[in-house]
Protein backbone atom coordinates (compact mmCIF):
# COMPACT_ATOMS: atom_id res chain seq x y z
CA UNK A 1 0.00 0.00 0.00
CA UNK A 2 1.67 3.43 -1.18
CA UNK A 3 2.01 6.39 1.27
CA UNK A 4 -0.96 8.06 -0.39
CA UNK A 5 -3.36 5.39 0.33
CA UNK A 6 -2.57 4.91 3.79
CA UNK A 7 -3.02 8.06 4.46
CA UNK A 8 -6.79 8.04 2.79
CA UNK A 9 -7.42 5.40 4.77
CA UNK A 10 -6.41 6.55 8.16
CA UNK A 11 -8.42 10.33 7.55
CA UNK A 12 -11.49 8.00 5.92
CA UNK A 13 -11.23 6.28 9.77
CA UNK A 14 -10.99 9.51 11.75
CA UNK A 15 -13.92 10.66 9.89
CA UNK A 16 -15.87 7.71 10.34
CA UNK A 17 -14.83 7.48 14.34
CA UNK A 18 -15.88 11.20 14.96
CA UNK A 19 -18.79 10.78 13.19
CA UNK A 20 -20.34 7.73 14.73
CA UNK A 21 -18.59 9.32 18.62
CA UNK A 22 -20.93 12.24 17.68
CA UNK A 23 -23.93 10.14 16.08
CA UNK A 24 -23.73 8.66 19.45
CA UNK A 25 -24.00 11.76 22.07
CA UNK A 26 -26.66 13.39 20.09
CA UNK A 27 -26.38 17.16 19.34
CA UNK A 28 -23.65 19.81 20.97
CA UNK A 29 -26.22 22.26 22.20
CA UNK A 30 -26.47 21.01 25.75
CA UNK A 31 -29.49 19.19 25.09
CA UNK A 32 -29.96 15.54 26.11
CA UNK A 33 -27.51 13.12 25.02
CA UNK A 34 -25.13 16.18 24.84
CA UNK A 35 -21.51 15.60 23.56
CA UNK A 36 -20.06 16.45 26.73
CA UNK A 37 -23.02 15.84 29.59
CA UNK A 38 -25.40 13.68 30.00
CA UNK A 39 -29.36 13.66 29.24
CA UNK A 40 -30.81 16.75 30.68
CA UNK A 41 -33.48 15.74 33.48
CA UNK A 42 -37.20 16.41 33.30
CA UNK A 43 -38.64 19.65 35.00
CA UNK A 44 -38.97 19.53 38.26
CA UNK A 45 -39.53 21.53 41.73
CA UNK A 46 -36.21 20.66 43.65
CA UNK A 47 -37.19 22.45 46.88
CA UNK A 48 -40.14 24.28 48.13
CA UNK A 49 -40.37 26.27 51.52
CA UNK A 50 -42.42 29.33 53.79
CA UNK A 51 -40.61 30.97 56.51
CA UNK A 52 -42.66 31.46 59.87
CA UNK A 53 -45.76 33.50 59.02
CA UNK A 54 -44.48 37.37 61.00
CA UNK A 55 -46.63 40.44 62.03
CA UNK A 56 -44.47 42.87 60.60
CA UNK A 57 -45.59 47.00 61.40
CA UNK A 58 -45.26 46.97 57.35
CA UNK A 59 -45.65 45.41 54.31
CA UNK A 60 -42.64 45.01 51.93
CA UNK A 61 -43.52 43.40 48.51
CA UNK A 62 -40.36 41.84 47.43
CA UNK A 63 -39.70 39.14 45.45
CA UNK A 64 -35.66 37.91 44.05
CA UNK A 65 -34.91 35.51 41.36
CA UNK A 66 -31.34 33.38 41.20
CA UNK A 67 -30.52 31.33 38.44
CA UNK A 68 -28.39 28.61 37.39
CA UNK A 69 -27.25 27.65 33.98
CA UNK A 70 -25.29 23.81 33.54
CA UNK A 71 -24.73 22.38 30.57
CA UNK A 72 -27.79 19.76 31.12
CA UNK A 73 -30.20 21.79 33.43
CA UNK A 74 -31.06 25.47 34.44
CA UNK A 75 -32.27 25.85 37.90
CA UNK A 76 -34.17 28.63 38.99
CA UNK A 77 -34.84 29.66 42.21
CA UNK A 78 -37.84 32.40 43.27
CA UNK A 79 -38.43 33.82 46.45
CA UNK A 80 -41.16 36.13 47.27
CA UNK A 81 -43.36 38.23 50.40
CA UNK A 82 -46.79 37.35 50.35
CA UNK A 83 -49.24 39.43 52.65
CA UNK A 84 -52.16 36.65 53.73
CA UNK A 85 -55.54 37.94 53.58
CA UNK A 86 -56.67 37.11 57.44
CA UNK A 87 -54.76 35.18 60.19
CA UNK A 88 -56.28 32.01 59.30
CA UNK A 89 -54.31 31.81 56.11
CA UNK A 90 -50.94 30.22 55.12
CA UNK A 91 -49.01 28.99 52.39
CA UNK A 92 -50.22 25.49 50.95
CA UNK A 93 -48.31 23.05 48.74
CA UNK A 94 -47.42 24.71 45.16
CA UNK A 95 -47.14 22.72 42.03
CA UNK A 96 -44.78 23.17 38.77
CA UNK A 97 -45.60 21.97 35.21
CA UNK A 98 -44.90 22.46 32.09
CA UNK A 99 -47.38 25.09 30.30
CA UNK A 100 -45.64 24.10 26.65
CA UNK A 101 -41.79 23.88 25.16
CA UNK A 102 -40.55 26.51 27.11
CA UNK A 103 -42.87 27.81 29.66
CA UNK A 104 -43.20 26.79 33.30
CA UNK A 105 -45.88 27.28 35.28
CA UNK A 106 -45.19 27.49 39.69
CA UNK A 107 -48.55 28.18 41.16
CA UNK A 108 -48.74 28.71 45.05
CA UNK A 109 -51.66 28.69 46.63
CA UNK A 110 -52.98 30.75 50.05
CA UNK A 111 -55.18 28.57 51.57
CA UNK A 112 -56.91 28.26 54.93
CA UNK A 113 -55.29 26.86 57.43
CA UNK A 114 -57.80 26.84 60.38
CA UNK A 115 -55.55 28.30 62.85
CA UNK A 116 -56.10 31.47 63.84
CA UNK A 117 -54.06 32.41 66.89
CA UNK A 118 -51.79 35.48 65.07
CA UNK A 119 -53.01 38.88 65.78
CA UNK A 120 -52.74 40.19 62.33
CA UNK A 121 -53.27 38.54 59.11
CA UNK A 122 -49.58 38.02 58.68
CA UNK A 123 -46.81 38.03 55.94
CA UNK A 124 -44.74 35.09 55.63
CA UNK A 125 -42.04 34.60 52.18
CA UNK A 126 -41.63 31.15 50.25
CA UNK A 127 -38.63 29.97 48.34
CA UNK A 128 -39.04 27.20 45.49
CA UNK A 129 -35.92 25.96 42.90
CA UNK A 130 -37.25 24.30 39.91
CA UNK A 131 -35.33 22.82 37.45
CA UNK A 132 -35.50 23.08 33.32
CA UNK A 133 -33.77 21.18 30.92
CA UNK A 134 -31.44 23.45 29.33
CA UNK A 135 -32.48 23.09 25.92
CA UNK A 136 -35.93 24.60 26.72
CA UNK A 137 -33.73 28.50 25.80
CA UNK A 138 -35.28 30.93 25.71
CA UNK A 139 -37.53 29.77 28.68
CA UNK A 140 -40.76 31.26 30.39
CA UNK A 141 -41.71 31.06 33.79
CA UNK A 142 -45.17 32.11 35.21
CA UNK A 143 -45.66 32.64 39.08
CA UNK A 144 -48.97 32.29 40.13
CA UNK A 145 -50.75 32.60 43.57
CA UNK A 146 -53.96 31.03 43.46
CA UNK A 147 -54.06 30.75 40.16
CA UNK A 148 -53.14 34.51 39.41
CA UNK A 149 -50.07 35.86 37.72
CA UNK A 150 -48.06 37.65 39.91
CA UNK A 151 -44.32 37.56 37.54
CA UNK A 152 -43.73 36.54 34.81
CA UNK A 153 -40.05 35.78 34.08
CA UNK A 154 -38.04 35.03 30.98
CA UNK A 155 -34.64 33.81 30.25
CA UNK A 156 -32.30 32.69 27.94
CA UNK A 157 -28.92 30.32 29.85
CA UNK A 158 -26.39 30.24 26.74
CA UNK A 159 -23.94 27.06 27.81
CA UNK A 160 -21.26 26.29 25.44
CA UNK A 161 -18.32 24.17 25.97
CA UNK A 162 -16.06 27.42 26.42
CA UNK A 163 -18.27 28.87 29.71
CA UNK A 164 -22.33 30.37 29.70
CA UNK A 165 -23.91 33.00 30.98
CA UNK A 166 -27.61 33.83 32.12
CA UNK A 167 -29.83 36.65 31.44
CA UNK A 168 -33.21 37.06 32.97
CA UNK A 169 -36.02 39.65 32.69
CA UNK A 170 -39.12 39.76 34.70
CA UNK A 171 -42.58 41.24 34.60
CA UNK A 172 -45.32 41.88 37.65
CA UNK A 173 -48.56 41.96 37.51
CA UNK A 174 -49.57 42.45 40.93
CA UNK A 175 -50.33 45.60 43.18
CA UNK A 176 -47.98 44.70 45.45
CA UNK A 177 -45.21 45.72 42.73
CA UNK A 178 -44.13 48.38 44.27
CA UNK A 179 -40.38 47.05 45.46
CA UNK A 180 -40.54 44.05 43.58
CA UNK A 181 -37.01 43.45 42.65
CA UNK A 182 -35.82 40.61 39.80
CA UNK A 183 -31.88 39.33 39.85
CA UNK A 184 -29.95 37.29 38.03
CA UNK A 185 -26.45 35.45 38.59
CA UNK A 186 -24.19 33.84 36.53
Amino acid sequence: MSRRSLAVVVVALALFVAGSAVALAGPVSGGPGSLFGGASDQPALLHFDSDEVRCPDEFAANSSTAVSAGPENTEITYARNVSLPSSSYAVGDPTFERLNESAYVLDVPIEEAGNASRSCSGVVRYNGTMRIPAGDDPWTLIVKQDGETVTTLRGDSDSSLLGGSTSVSGSVSASESATDSTNSSE
